[in-house]
């Protein structure tokens, strides 16, 4: 009987493939990859616009292109006819194939205003093209777009010679004219493994969209405004009142956590959220329209000054700090009991419309019960103190190849993805020491995943523990791939009977072989 390896090795030849570059100056190409999920062609990638300069009025669209070029092959698609003599020989004519895959748009800025309001929709560059994504180039700034699509297999996608090419339209003559940005291979030569080999790390499973895993690093910063304004200062200022304002230390706590955060040389820095608190004094709806450009303002200098893109810096505001205000009143000692217990029973009585706030605070202000202490403590000490931000730096780890990841997982596993753990994995025998720490380790940290739980069991099964296998099975979806494993388990064991009768839960196919091709690539 054939080995699974010989058997899925066409299916999976699409996988692993090296890219070669094109000297194109605007724009490249990086981490482009190519696989099958579920009968689709899967095709990934990182577009870098570093050095596009784009004017305004301009546009340019970049293309995934899926061709076949060859002389000696035989095809079955409905699109291309094969002329033969008989069954035995038949005549190899040379046959070319070609699909073009949704394309990337980039605008300069007035035709990235005109696109998302519809001006654009009779224009042949958006008529003639399926666009997946629209972007706008900010020039002079570091900017990569993420590409993914997918489109059903075709068989000449599987024969030598297919290419897929990124190409790159500056000018809207079409993408038959169009440089080529990046070009590599679909097709690998295939590899004939040992005939003995029924379970090998071919079959692992990776996912098909890698999620990063997010690592969180939190802070509290007193970013001090002008009264009533939303500028940020940077730099020591006095403001007409003759209110000094210093906020070089807060910026150097926010740099000093970001040093933390990236003390990793593999890890980068992907995202800032920022929330803007204010105090509960002036109307609600203007503390809420301060608090929220205040925490716009922030947010994009610390995206511009740390090197990420704007929309990756989110922010958010809370107008009246009453939250706060209220551990205040619970943890101080310069109150009395009754003080205490009459400002809660303010801050604790609902409220859920400004003009409802508005109310809480003129009583606060007004209120005998409240106004001495409200004008000797409240107002000029704590009040200051609730005018915070908070800041969250999101890091992950780095584009990486399999053999930097490997490094990784020695020192920090806990910051890689399920997809990055998965990689890592291939580059070992499924039977070996190495592979059984990776996704044993991947296991533990996504416990209920399908891929973490089956690509564990292919291991298990690979070492020859079956009862570890067997509880790990049972553990997962039901699946056509977890059948069809059970039924290579059963055939490991050389029970025969119980294989056939697994490998045909897992579909209505006459034999095993050809199983294992459909259900493992």
């Amino acid at each position: 009987m054939k080995s699974i390896k010989t058997l899925i090795s066409v299916a999976l030849a699409i996988f692993a493939v090296n890219p070669t570059f094109a000297n194109v100056k605007d724009i490249s190409a990086q981490n482009v990859d190519i696989h099958v999920a579920d009968s689709f062609l899967v095709v990934t990638a990182d577009l870098i616009l570093d050095n596009l300069h784009l004017k305004s009025n301009h546009q340019v669209m970049i293309t995934p292109v899926v061709s076949l070029q060859s002389s000696d092959i035989s095809l079955q698609s409905s699109d291309i006819s094969l002329q033969s003599s008989d069954s035995q020989n038949a005549t190899r004519a040379t046959q070319n194939a070609e699909l073009t895959l949704p394309s990337i748009l980039v605008s300069g800025r007035n035709m990235h205003i005109s696109y998302e309001r519809g001006v654009l929709r009779n224009f042949d560059i958006i008529k003639d093209n399926d666009i997946a994504k629209e972007v706008r180039r900010f020039n002079g700034k570091p900017q990569s777009v993420a590409y993914a699509a997918k489109v059903p297999l075709e068989p000449w996608m599987k024969e030598k010679g297919t290419q897929l090419s990124f190409k790159y339209d500056p000018c809207g003559c079409g993408i038959a004219a169009a440089p080529v940005i990046v070009e590599m291979p679909v097709v690998e030569e295939e590899v004939i493994p040992e005939p003995e080999e029924l379970i090998t790390n071919d079959i692992i499973e990776i996912p098909d969209i890698d999620i990063p895993d997010i690592q969180i690093h939190a802070g509290r910063a007193r970013i001090q405004f002008e009264v009533d304004r939303t500028n940020l200062h940077v730099a020591p200022y006095i403001c007409k009142n003759g209110q000094k304002i210093d906020n070089r230390d807060q910026i150097r706590m926010i740099d000093d956590s970001v040093k933390y955060a990236l003390s990793d040389p593999n890890v980068e820095l992907v995202g800032i959220d920022i929330c803007g608190y204010a105090s509960p004094e002036s109307p609600y709806l203007h503390n809420e329209e301060l608090a929220n450009g205040r925490s716009k303002i922030l947010a994009e200098y610390l995206a511009d000054r740390y090197n990420i893109p704007r929309e990756k810096a989110t922010y958010s505001s809370v107008p009246e700090n009453w939250g706060e205000f209220r551990d205040m009143v619970v943890e101080s000692d310069e109150i009395t009991e009754q003080q205490r217990r009459l400002l809660l029973d303010l801050i604790d009585a609902p409220a859920h419309t400004p003009q409802e706030y508005d109310r809480k605070e003129w009583l606060l202000k007004t209120d005998s019960k409240y106004s001495n202490l409200y004008k000797s403590l409240i107002l000029p000490k704590w009040f200051p103190k609730l005018r915070a931000t908070t800041f969250a730096l999101q890091t992950q780890l780095k584009k990486m190849d399999d053999q930097q990841l490997a490094e990784v997982f020695k020192t920090t596993p806990g910051k890689m993805s399920l997809q990055q753990f998965c990689r890592v994995a291939k580059l070992y025998p499924a039977d070996s020491d190495e592979f059984k720490e990776v996704v044993a380790t991947a296991l533990a940290k996504y416990p209920n995943d399908q891929i973490a739980i089956t690509n564990a069991a292919i291991g298990a099964i690979a070492r020859g523990e079956y009862e570890a296998a067997r509880e790990l099975l049972d553990k997962a979806e039901q699946t056509a791939a977890i059948f069809n494993l059970r039924g290579l388990m059963a055939e490991s064991e050389r029970n025969y009977e119980e294989a056939a009768r697994y490998y045909q839960l897992a579909g209505e196919h006459d034999k095993a072989d050809e199983m294992r091709k459909l259900y493992l690539c």
